[in-house]
């Protein structure tokens, strides 16, 4: 079952609005929502396209049935960083399959236990999302996400030279294909992009605008690059609030 996935409403800053939001590292993948209800997994991109065949590792992933979930597919280079143009290598060839990785990065549940949760709020969801992924793995993580001060997450996403960040707020509702106010996301113009337009899949349908060549992906560093980056997060923050 495919559901239209929610989108962004982009920003130039962070502002005042939105100090109590979620804050969570803007991926730049591609956009899959991962759908298992009959306990048959299927993935889908934004534009409804199935792609199931392409990643059979993260179909046969253990995750229970009865669940939608909206996520960013990427994939690390031989340097353990996300890399977009593999990510197009394991669309345009089968052959790519056994040495391109990919990760899914789940950040939102739309169903569990076969019954829809988009009404709920974004922190129940994501209270759902870590009884579904309780454990990350190789091939499917959640998302990492921090509590308000967005201003101060994206000087350090800046820092880090990442490409930005999506701000939500924790009550917000899912509003399937919709582009609203409830979710944003401030790019870091530093981090550099291009635009990359290419034509995948067997029905040659698939559709990718505004990918970058070289993308970071919190969740494929190491732990101890991971712990690195959180506690110079929280050291700026520190230094912010005395």
């Amino acid at each position: 079952m495919f559901i239209s996935p929610m989108l962004l409403q982009e920003l130039d800053s962070p502002t005042e609005d939105y100090a109590n939001v979620i804050t969570e590292l803007k991926l730049d993948g591609i956009r899959l929502v991962y759908s298992n209800l009959n306990g048959k997994p299927k993935l889908y991109t934004r534009f409804n396209q199935d792609v199931t065949f392409l990643f059979p590792e993260i179909c046969s992933t253990s995750l229970p049935k009865g669940i939608i979930l909206d996520g960013e597919l990427i994939s690390p280079d031989f340097e353990n960083e996300p890399n977009f143009l593999l990510l197009l290598e394991r669309f345009k060839s089968k052959k790519a399959m056994t040495r391109v990785p990919v990760q899914y990065v789940a950040f939102d549940i739309l169903y569990y236990k076969g019954r829809k949760v988009t009404q709920f709020a974004l922190r129940k969801r994501k209270d759902l999302l870590n009884l579904v992924i309780p454990t990350d793995t190789v091939t499917i993580v959640s998302s990492q996400w921090v509590e308000g001060n967005a201003k101060s997450y994206f000087e350090v996403v800046k820092e880090y030279n990442l490409e930005g960040i999506v701000m939500k707020k924790p009550q917000s509702k899912y509003h399937i294909g919709k582009r609203t106010n409830d979710w944003s996301k401030v790019l870091n113009y530093n981090y550099r992009k291009e635009k990359q337009t290419a034509i995948i899949n067997k029905s040659n349908v698939l559709l990718f605008e505004n990918k970058s060549y070289h993308l970071h992906f919190l969740e494929f560093q190491s732990t101890k690059n991971r712990r690195k980056l959180y506690e110079t997060y929280r050291q700026f923050l520190n230094k912010k609030m005395m």
